[in-house]
């Protein structure tokens, strides 16, 4: 098995133990103790060990809560009551450590190294978004209560987070991947700051692939490449209409032609701009596997991540072409009613002999699939700015 070679920016593990565990007491307790910012070494080794962390009021910051930056006495009471009260009834607690690489820390300018300044206010919202995703996809959100304090005293800052139920709803303790999987994500996505590259790509989006579009030529490239694949498409398409739809299992056999037409018409419109996009996606790719490492299981979250982008990308641009099959159909079937004064709904598909039809449906499918095109890019970077924004809440 190959050995991750990328040190990660964030690293997530988690454990359980239940009520007559000594680390549960000795939290409680940790509650009642004065607390401090000491920068104290401590060894190696007992960075694993959960309860000598939160037992040693010298390494840690102030504790946090979901709703709290710090505890005063009432808060600190009321704290420890709910755990007293969960220990009482038997709920498990949840220990999660955060750990970060101090240099990719520094790359995301939460951390200097230099004056040691650490922005913890950052630190503590992203704690906070990971908790509540993690109550959100194990149905805690109403029962759990958490707290967490950062520690500094090791090489890697990293941030402690216990988790009760006073009221425990459930004796299962381990949590479904998919749970670590959105609270590595809320942090990772928290303190990376991808605002200048979302702005290049909306560039990217606004200036050239939408204001500085050409319609010079496009009549004449639409006659030599879409057409006689236009044509080839429409007739192996089914007899029912409802499965035009790109994602439709009869339309497997064709679907390579459908995406041969999108490649035909990026690589046409958009030659530097589809490079670039490609670029930027790579680009994307490796922040991802700086932020969460390179081992067998976190390769899961960016293989297929650029993949997935284009595979969206083709899925819109083929549907747009099949609703303009679909138009193209319905207007050969007037046509056809026209000219044989009737339409009784038996009449086979008509042939691809309208020279005229062809032309209309072809003007519209282009202006469709720029269209497209275009929503795609720009609710890519909707949602980019949508996480931007809340980020700085």
């Amino acid at each position: 098995m190959s050995q991750s070679k990328i040190t990660p920016g964030v690293v997530l593990k988690t454990k359980f133990i239940t009520s007559n565990k000594k680390a549960f007491h000795q939290y409680v307790n940790y509650v009642d103790r004065e607390e401090a910012k000491g920068d104290k070494q401590l060894p190696a080794q007992m960075f694993s060990l959960y309860n000598h962390y939160m037992d040693d009021p010298e390494k840690t910051s102030a504790l946090f809560t979901e709703k709290r930056d710090y505890l005063d006495t009432h808060d600190k009471d009321e704290l420890k009551h709910a755990f007293q009260q969960a220990q009482e009834n038997k709920s498990l607690m949840w220990q999660d450590v955060i750990t970060f690489d101090n240099p990719w820390l520094e790359k995301q300018g939460i951390y200097d190294r230099q004056t040691r300044r650490l922005d913890e206010k950052a630190l503590k919202d992203v704690t906070r978004s990971s908790m509540q995703a993690m109550v959100k996809k194990e149905g805690l959100e109403q029962s759990a209560i958490w707290s967490a304090a950062i520690h500094r005293n090791t090489d890697n800052i990293h941030i402690h987070v216990a988790t009760v139920e006073p009221f425990p709803t459930r004796e299962r303790g381990k949590r479904k991947p998919q749970t670590l999987s959105a609270m590595k994500s809320e942090v990772v996505n928290g303190l990376q700051d991808r605002s200048y590259e979302r702005e290049q790509i909306n560039q990217i989006i606004r200036g050239k692939m939408v204001d500085g579009k050409k319609q010079d030529n496009t009549l004449r490239w639409r006659n030599r490449d879409m057409k006689p694949l236009f044509k080839d498409i429409y007739k192996r398409l089914p007899e029912d209409k409802r499965q035009w739809n790109y994602g439709y299992n009869s339309l497997n056999p064709i679907r390579p032609m459908i995406d041969q037409l999108t490649t035909n018409y990026l690589k046409k419109h958009h030659t530097n701009d589809l490079q670039n996009l490609h670029l930027r996606l790579d680009t994307e790719v490796e922040e991802m596997k700086v932020a969460y490492g390179d081992g067998p299981k976190e390769t899961r979250r960016f293989d297929n991540y650029k993949k997935n982008k284009m595979d969206d990308l083709y899925k819109r641009m083929g549907n747009a072409f099949l609703k303009e099959m679909k138009t193209f159909d319905d207007q050969l079937h007037q046509q056809q009613a026209k000219t044989e004064g009737k339409d009784d709904g038996k009449t086979m598909r008509p042939g691809m002999s309208s020279g005229i039809a062809v032309q209309q449906s072809l003007r519209r499918l282009n202006r469709s699939m720029r269209q497209t095109y275009q929503e795609y890019m720009n609710d890519r970077d909707h949602q980019s700015l949508e996480r931007s924004i809340e980020h700085e809440r």
